[in-house]
């Protein structure tokens, strides 16, 4: 039976009765500057957890054409959304209840995996499993220290060192299956396969130092990577970080390597970059990056607003996703479909949620009906076939 598991937290906000129709973007407020002149305020809108969201800046047309994208997005509630006809299906989530959230990591399309934050420190963790007549029943509880992660196929739980007595980290399938010790100091961020990407710190008094790669079935270490990097994306077999990014004495650049191994291939980049996806097939990956300059609508931000960028990586063109503007530390959910080439993009919108798709060749992006409900920062979804 195919399923989809996902974890659900409690917040603090209660469920919208109903589907709402698209809205387009907020208006600016207009404030006084000093000397005398006038500027637009970054709109903003009531979020989850009792936060003031900045919302996405955006440019969109309705689907213009057939895409076939079909989604299962995350928030107060789950629900399937076919794209070209902004038709939605609410799951019968029972065990998802008003004030909590559930987030969609990955998988397509038999299974999808997910983790998200808690708007409480106390909130209780739960895996769910969805089964394919979309019923929602709860797995196991999760620990403060416990997370998931997913290579779209199989779902495994981490663990991360608690305490003094507790000084290693853990992980192990969730279907069953031995947990295996990680190194010293090591802490997992994502996996591929049977290997672990994570940032390595042997000395608990400084920074994590190396990006390393780590047997999941035995715990070994299998490669230390690059010493003070910013990991930026893992999947397709491929792993990939940023150096130089935030230090004027050298370029900012990405890398890419197999985790099988091989020689780290660079990329050249205009500005600092981070929290990316990479395509099924491998071929490109997408992350934000940050604008050339700041935005005087965002007073008292000291970094620029970001863009959505996609670096196809047989050429190295670099292409900005037009329409979209982003705040400062935002982070939009992202997803490639497995075929024609679509990014989904889900954008939170304090009580609501926007969906957008571009390909390379749009003016501008399509998007769907806006979905209500607030979304516990950043939106997840994925691409799915049922």
């Amino acid at each position: 039976m195919a399923v989809l598991t996902l974890i659900v937290l409690r917040a603090s906000t209660d469920r919208p009765p109903h589907q709402a129709v698209p809205s387009p973007t907020p208006s600016e407020a207009i404030n006084a500057i000093p000397g005398g002149r006038t500027a637009t305020a970054w709109p903003t809108a009531p979020g989850a957890c009792g936060a003031e969201t900045l919302l996405p800046i955006v440019s969109s047309a309705p689907p213009a054409g057939h895409t076939g994208i079909q989604v299962l997005l995350g928030g107060d509630r789950l629900r399937l959304v076919d794209f070209d006809s902004g038709r939605v299906t609410t799951l019968p989530d029972a065990v998802v209840r008003p004030g909590e959230y559930a987030a969609v990591l990955a998988g397509d399309p038999v299974t999808a995996y997910a983790t998200t934050g808690s708007c409480s420190e106390t909130a209780p963790y739960a895996m769910l499993r969805i089964s394919v007549d979309h019923r929602v029943s709860v797995i196991r509880p999760l620990r403060p220290t416990e997370w998931a992660l997913t290579d779209g196929n199989r779902v495994w739980i981490a663990s991360f060192a608690s305490d003094i007595d507790n000084p290693y980290g853990t992980i192990a399938p969730v279907v069953g299956g031995q947990r295996v010790r990680l190194p010293l100091g090591f802490y997992a961020s994502a996996i591929v396969g049977d290997t672990i990407v994570g940032l390595m710190q042997p000395d608990p008094g400084i920074s994590p130092t190396w990006l390393a790669l780590v047997d999941a079935r035995t715990g070994r270490l299998q490669a230390k990577l690059d010493q003070y990097v910013a990991p930026l994306a893992a999947g397709a077999g491929q792993v990939f970080w940023t150096t130089g990014c935030h230090d004027d004495a050298s370029p900012c650049r990405l890398h890419r390597r197999l985790i099988a191994g091989g020689e780290t291939l660079g990329f050249p980049l205009p500005r600092p970059a981070c929290c990316g996806v990479v395509s099924p097939d491998g071929t490109r990956v997408a992350f934000l990056i940050q604008r050339a300059t700041t935005d005087q609508r965002l007073a008292g931000q000291p970094l620029p607003p970001l863009d959505i960028a996609i670096l196809q990586l047989d050429t190295g063109r670099l292409s900005i996703v037009p329409g979209i503007e982003l705040p400062t530390k935002s982070q939009p959910g992202l997803t490639f479909t497995g075929r024609d080439g679509w990014l989904v993009i889900a954008l939170n919108a304090g009580s609501r949620t926007r969906l957008l798709a571009w390909r390379p060749g749009l003016r501008q992006p399509y998007e769907t009906n806006a979905l209500p409900g607030p979304v516990h920062d950043p939106p997840t979804l994925v691409v799915t076939s049922h």
